[in-house]
């Protein structure tokens, strides 16, 4: 009897506790912290040959402007390491039965969403307030009564004047509706099985992703965005011939824009070029007519060629040095292809990977429709962007200015980054494992 009881026990689900660390997925956890690391490293070199300012603080010590750099990124990656386990630990089941009025607050989707559309609508507000000078080029300029940081001639982030600190709403906005919708999706039923629920659907996913590209001029974030939110609907309602239709239907209006784009603008000058999304369609398709708009692409492809097999080492990259722009940023990958070659960029794919492939294990074992909806609104964003930009980095989409997830310098994009495997975590915690 005893003997058949322990194999009972065995093969019996085990649920995870809420605050055990055994049920965290530890190897989200290290392979984040090792792009971390990757963050550290190339954003230090990306910056190290970079002409700043000296700062005293304290009248001790005096740091370099790469230094100042590198201290606020391991400030953002320690902060969202915090966040991450702070929201993979929450027991929610438990909060919904003690603390109903705060579970009834973060539950309710129009908060994200109004908050998502919000943070646009007051960017689009502000530009009409006070004197609007400066941010044209490689500038930037606090603008809008001190509300709103220009740089390159958009309105990407919002200025905090009191803090002096700054964030993308985008990178924000990408979180919360992902929660919005996991939320919505949940209590939508079958709604997403017919027709009028995916046009309204669709619908509320236009709105944030047009806001987006109208008030910030962020066309990339705006089709991740929309992106995301499509996947989340297909996995969610896999009616393979409405979805299938206005697919195409989506590609056939983006091809359109991509056309018109292109004949209304061929044959200008570099700046009489309008939108610039036009300007980098066109040196993406024809880079000796427009060799200015193409720099920053064939830039990244010099350096990807120079590094060879296995790179130039650590540091010693050539094309950092006034010619790649952005190489902290959304040129990252191209930095470390030269100075760790293609083994180096093969093994940050490879890790990405790995990391999709973990959150997707997490995705399929998952019988909470919530749950899954936010691991795969996460899955999405993770690989969208890491598509996108080591596509435009090797020249396969025309130039966007999308981050590398985890890697790419940015506060903002760190932070909400790493929140979101939060989350991630905490419905691995909740899955009932088997022996």
């Amino acid at each position: 009897m005893r003997e058949r009881n322990s194999r009972k026990k065995q093969n019996m689900p085990e649920k995870v506790g809420a605050f055990s660390v055994k049920g965290i997925d530890l190897s989200i956890v290290f392979i984040s912290i090792f792009l971390s690391i990757f963050c550290l490293v190339f954003v230090y070199s990306a910056l190290a040959f970079e002409p700043g300012e000296s700062k005293s603080f304290l009248k001790f010590f005096t740091l370099e402007s790469s230094d100042r750099t590198l201290i606020k990124t391991i400030g953002y990656i320690i902060a969202g390491l915090f966040g991450m386990f702070v929201l993979a630990w929450v027991n929610f089941k438990e909060m919904k039965v003690k603390m109903p009025a705060l579970y009834g607050v973060i539950s309710n989707p129009v908060i994200y969403y109004v908050i998502s559309c919000g943070m646009f609508l007051f960017i689009e507000i502000m530009k009409h307030v006070g004197t609007d000078a400066g941010g044209e080029g490689e500038k930037a300029a606090i603008v809008g009564a001190g509300f709103l940081l220009k740089a390159n001639g958009a309105y990407r982030w919002i200025h905090i004047p009191k803090l002096g600190i700054s964030f993308q709403p985008s990178e924000v906005s990408k979180f919360l509706l992902i929660v919005c919708f996991s939320i919505m999706i949940f209590n939508a039923g079958m709604c997403l099985k017919h027709k009028r629920g995916i046009i309204l659907y669709l619908l509320l996913a236009a709105i944030p992703s047009f806001l987006i590209l109208h008030c910030s001029s962020d066309l990339s974030s705006s089709i991740v965005v929309f992106g995301i939110l499509f996947v989340m609907m297909l996995v969610a309602g896999p009616d393979v011939k409405n979805t299938g239709a206005i697919l195409l239907v989506l590609i056939a209006l983006a091809l359109l824009a991509f056309g018109i784009l292109v004949l209304m603008n061929r044959g200008k000058e570099e700046g009489d070029i309008h939108p610039y999304q036009a300007k980098r369609i066109l040196a993406w398709l024809y880079p000796d007519e427009y060799p200015a708009s193409a720099d920053q692409t064939n830039q990244a492809m010099y350096a990807i060629g120079s590094g060879g097999l296995f790179g130039e080492g650590i540091g010693n990259s050539m094309q950092k040095i006034k010619k790649l722009p952005e190489a902290q940023n959304d040129m990252i990958f191209a930095l470390i292809c030269e100075e760790l070659g293609l083994f180096g960029g093969l093994l940050v794919i490879a890790l990405y990977f790995v990391l999709i492939f973990r959150m997707y294990m997490i995705a399929i074992n998952t019988d909470n429709l919530f749950d899954r909806m936010v691991v795969v609104g996460v899955i999405s964003h993770v690989a969208l962007q890491v598509v996108i930009n080591v596509g435009v980095v090797t020249r396969i989409f025309p130039n966007t200015g999308l981050p590398l997830p985890l890697i790419s310098s940015g506060g903002s994009s760190i932070l909400f980054m790493y929140l979101e495997l939060g989350l991630v975590l905490n419905v691995g915690k909740s899955i009932e494992r088997r022996q």
